[in-house]
């Protein structure tokens, strides 16, 4: 099954449950204050529907356009069967506002929940695994990127903001909120300043991978197939030692000796098991040996990590900070996308980007972990004040319950009408720009 399959029926499966869930929220609420819900769908079904069956006042389905769901509540809008017919006990209409308030929040409430209950579940069975920053002890490894907001390979990061970050993970997330940032670099203290005109180096990249990494000594993880390095008897957990006479201590230093030296022979020493090993290779044009080396997350005969485990009690409040600390990131993120200067605004995505994240091969925790991601997403964007989300029905009946008098139905559904409009303009150049970026860039 080819990555590109894998990874969509990953993001399928997500959306779907993203979904239901949310709908559920709309729906379960809905039938608790006796409000008859005409339509529950998985999926939009316009013309027709890949499957559909009334139970009760409901009729289920699933449509074939993966854009979405929702569920049709009786009395929410005007229509040709209660357009003159007088607010039933069973309409959304006849409702006091506090009601129709939650039925409409039901969704948002729900997502927020999932979000919650999944990071609590994934905390409870996995943990958490840090690195504290005290323990990186070769420094940092540093792409283009890095090199560009002014780190080098060796500095050690010190401060950032004039704040010590324990642990190395959320290194990453404070350069793009801070101000500054202290290292040493090989003994002198340095204070490096960012600005908008610095993170733009960040954000203005085809894929949000990480910039810097803790320094890790060259060590094989695996050999492609065929490759050069297999050829000439190179193995698994073999440590480089050198390349001709120039020793190799870090793995970016592995690379630039290898560019180094293209279309030549190279005499490259291993340590393999405590004894040394030598072997000539010819390098070709490119300088690619044919090998993955160990990262860090590898090596914890090095790095001294620091493990968590939750009971199931304790990962409830710890689940609802996570919840709350990636909302809290994916807000700066949005912050950032107004400020054309950082070029922010090149990493939103569609339905094509998000599908990028997940992993080209299946891991449960990944998987989760982004669901959860784009749960508490969800349920952020769906409080925006505009007609057709809910933050806009929200909004209409709040001013309903500050000024006491109801709002014209026929402006609400014309606010419903140019809202939905003006949000499908906005998605539709969203996908354009994403396949801009994702199938010609």
């Amino acid at each position: 099954m080819s990555s590109i399959l894998i990874r969509s029926i990953q993001l399928l499966l997500s959306i779907s449950i993203l979904v239901v869930v949310h709908e559920l929220g709309h729906f379960i609420i809905a039938q608790v204050f006796k409000v008859r819900v005409e339509r529950f769908f998985l999926f939009f079904d316009p013309w027709f529907s890949i499957f559909k069956k009334k139970i009760g006042h409901t009729i289920y389905g699933l449509g074939w356009l993966p854009l979405g769901g929702y569920v049709k509540i009786s009395g929410m809008m005007m229509d040709n069967k209660n357009i003159l017919s007088k607010n039933k006990n069973w309409e959304f209409r006849s409702k006091s506002p506090i009601k129709r308030l939650l039925i409409i929040s039901g969704g948002i409430i729900f997502n927020i929940l999932l979000s919650i209950l999944i990071f609590t579940f994934l905390l409870f069975k996995y943990g958490e695994t840090y690195l504290p920053t005290k323990n990186v002890k070769y420094g940092i490894e540093v792409d283009s990127i890095g090199e560009k907001i002014g780190l080098r390979n060796g500095d050690k990061i010190l401060f950032i903001n004039d704040k010590y970050i324990p642990y190395f993970n959320e290194i990453p997330k404070e350069i793009l909120l801070g101000n500054s940032i202290t290292i040493d670099r090989m003994g002198h203290i340095i204070k490096l300043p960012l600005d908008d005109k610095k993170k733009k180096f960040i954000f203005d990249r085809k894929e949000l991978n990480f910039f810097i990494k803790p320094r890790v000594p060259p060590i094989i993880n695996y050999m492609i197939k065929n490759s050069k390095a297999e050829k000439y008897g190179l193995k698994n957990n073999d440590e480089i030692l050198a390349i001709n006479s120039e020793f190799v201590l870090f793995s970016d230093q592995l690379k630039d000796l290898l560019s180094k030296y293209k279309n030549e022979n190279i005499l490259i020493s291993i340590n393999r098991n405590g004894k040394l090993i030598q072997k000539e290779i010819f390098l070709d044009s490119k300088g690619i040996l044919g090998i993955y080396l160990k990262n860090f997350m590898d090596l914890d005969q090095i790095f001294l990590f620091e493990k968590k485990k939750y009971s199931f009690l304790e990962s409830f409040p710890h689940g609802t900070k996570k919840a709350y600390d990636v909302l809290k990131n994916q807000i700066f993120f949005l912050k950032n996308v107004f400020h054309i200067e950082t070029k922010a605004y090149k990493q939103i995505g569609s339905f094509f980007s998000i599908a990028k994240e997940f992993p080209s091969k299946w891991n449960w925790g990944i998987f989760w972990t982004l669901t959860g991601t784009l749960s508490i997403w969800l349920a952020f964007l769906n409080l925006f004040p505009i007609p057709s989300l809910d933050g806009g029905y929200i909004l209409f009946i709040m001013i309903e319950m500050i000024t006491r008098k109801k709002i014209n139905e026929e402006i609400i559904e014309r606010s419903t009408v140019y809202g939905f409009v003006i949000i499908s303009l906005i998605m539709m150049s969203i996908i354009i720009w994403d396949i801009f970026k994702v199938f010609i860039s």
